[in-house]
């Protein structure tokens, strides 16, 4: 097996429990809070995040680009010094006009919250910085119990907060503790590096951050905005509709996007190490771009016909009847989780290629689109409108900039679309029963289990057909052996 499989293994393998145990536990949070709590929830997480995204000035991506740890230790300190600088000025301004904030953005519901912000802009910069020295440093395992970490608390304070007097702050504090736990566990394993942070200076740390001032230049503004880009749909919604659509949305693209978060963050961790070390060594990524494209879109292609043909009966069984609409909001999301799930592990050639500049231009023209379109929803005054709008725009452009980066990287892009075709095709020939089931009005539950059916059916044809997932199921099965092993001791 690949070293680039083991890698991914171990970081898909060593936090699916948690992640499964984080959604499966997503039916229980939606019983206990309200849409309208998780609209609150939402906004705030995407006012720290677009602020936590920025909190290092993408200087953490470097991390991973210099031949010497040295180098890499006296960017990780200086990522973490900013992380730090940042929350600490934002923390001020947020706190002193946290009432102005929230009645410009027309939300009043967020400004008992506001403060709250810097502690998980901190947090979750930190675990930026944290999870590329641990990735450069092949410590993937660690990373992978992070994740363990941060899902497994949030989950647990979010519900236990919620048994209790469920509330916004709830959420809020579960996600505070997630970070935070996780960051506690990543630091005791780069305590071990000690050695190379002992070789950090001021010096050396401003020669570096000369020599990758790309990354604030271009890169930062690009991190930005495509953050931005993917944040700026709740807030837009919280200013021209209700916290419950708010609270809609945010958990119908949460509950997709969480499953497909496992598979598409340890890619895209491992891809950008393993893009930047055939770099150095042969010049070329094509090989690496192209195996992991082709496997992205293999896996993602089904689940996403899934949920365009019963998303409305899945969220109802799964979450309750008060969340029938946002399995329709899921539907409309569809093209644009797809496109984004498989081109974002991509959007790191713009790194290891060192081409920000073009990576910032596609970014601001994306976020420009994205504002019209949310903009004329809402002026419209129709939610469906502007989230089918925003979906449309973000596949577009996110299709757009994978077929450019598959080119940057020396392949055949065509080639790449024909096959987008034929797994299309074949998902859709195997999902055929689920669609008549769909046609016939049969029963919820009858169509639930169809769609299981079916999905065994298309996962096993990839499985056989394909070396390298057929390996990646066997070393999946062996590191979950291993890892149910080791807890059991």
């Amino acid at each position: 097996m690949s070293r680039f499989v083991t890698n991914v293994l171990k970081l898909v393998s060593g936090s699916v429990i948690a992640q499964a145990a984080g959604v499966l536990l997503i039916p229980v949070i939606s019983r206990l809070y309200t849409p309208d709590d998780f609209g609150v929830f939402q906004v705030f997480l995407s006012i720290a995040g677009i602020l936590a995204i920025i909190s290092c000035f993408s200087y953490h991506l470097a991390i991973m680009l210099p031949g010497e740890d040295e180098d890499a230790a006296n960017l990780a300190v200086l990522s973490a010094v900013l992380v730090v600088a940042t929350s600490a000025v934002s923390g001020a301004v947020l706190i002193l006009f946290a009432e102005n904030i929230a009645a410009a953005l027309n939300f009043p519901a967020l400004a008992g919250y506001i403060g709250l912000i810097p502690a998980l802009v901190l947090l979750n910069g930190l675990f930026f910085v944290l999870n590329y020295w641990l990735s450069r440093r092949e410590k993937f395992g660690t990373v992978a119990g992070g994740r363990v970490a941060n899902s497994l608390v949030n989950k647990g304070v979010q519900i236990g907060a919620g048994i209790g007097a469920a509330s916004p702050l709830g959420l809020i504090g579960g996600a505070v503790a997630g970070y935070g736990a996780a960051d506690i566990l990543m630091l005791g394993e780069v305590r071990k590096d000690r050695h190379l942070l002992s070789s950090v200076t001021l010096a050396r740390v401003r020669a570096l951050a000369v020599r990758y001032r790309k990354f604030p230049i271009f890169t930062s503004w690009s991190t930005a905005a495509n953050e931005v880009s993917r944040q700026i749909s709740p807030i837009f919604l919280a200013f021209f509709f209700t916290p419950a659509i708010v609270g809609l949305y945010s958990l119908a693209y949460q509950t997709v996007s969480l499953p497909l978060g496992l598979v598409g963050t340890a890619v895209s961790q491992v891809f950008f190490q393993r893009a930047s070390e055939e770099r150095k060594k042969t010049g070329k990524i094509g090989p690496i771009v192209q195996e992991v494209h082709r496997r992205l879109v293999a896996i993602s292609i089904f689940p996403m016909l899934l949920l365009l043909i019963i998303g409305e009966e899945m969220f109802v069984f799964f979450l309750g009847p008060q969340w029938y609409e946002a399995g329709f909001y899921v539907k409309l999301l569809v093209p644009w989780i797809f496109f984004m799930f498989v081109s974002s592990p991509l959007t790191t050639i713009f790194s290891v290629l060192e081409k920000q500049g073009a990576g910032l231009v596609f970014d601001l023209v994306l976020l420009a689109s994205r504002v019209v379109s949310l903009t004329i929803g809402g002026m419209i005054g129709d939610p469906v409108i502007a989230i089918l709008l925003f979906s449309l725009t973000g596949a577009f452009f996110c299709a757009f900039m994978n077929l450019w980066l598959l080119k940057l990287a020396g392949l055949d892009y065509l080639r790449e679309c024909y096959l987008w075709c034929t797994d299309l095709a074949v998902g859709l020939l195997i999902a055929a029963p689920l669609i008549a089931a769909k046609l016939l009005s049969l029963p919820a539950l009858a169509l639930l289990a169809i769609a299981f059916v079916v999905s065994l059916v298309y996962y096993a044809r990839a499985v056989v057909r394909d070396p390298f997932l057929k390996g990646w199921v066997a070393g999946f099965y062996q590191e979950i052996k291993r890892f149910i092993n080791q807890s059991s001791r």
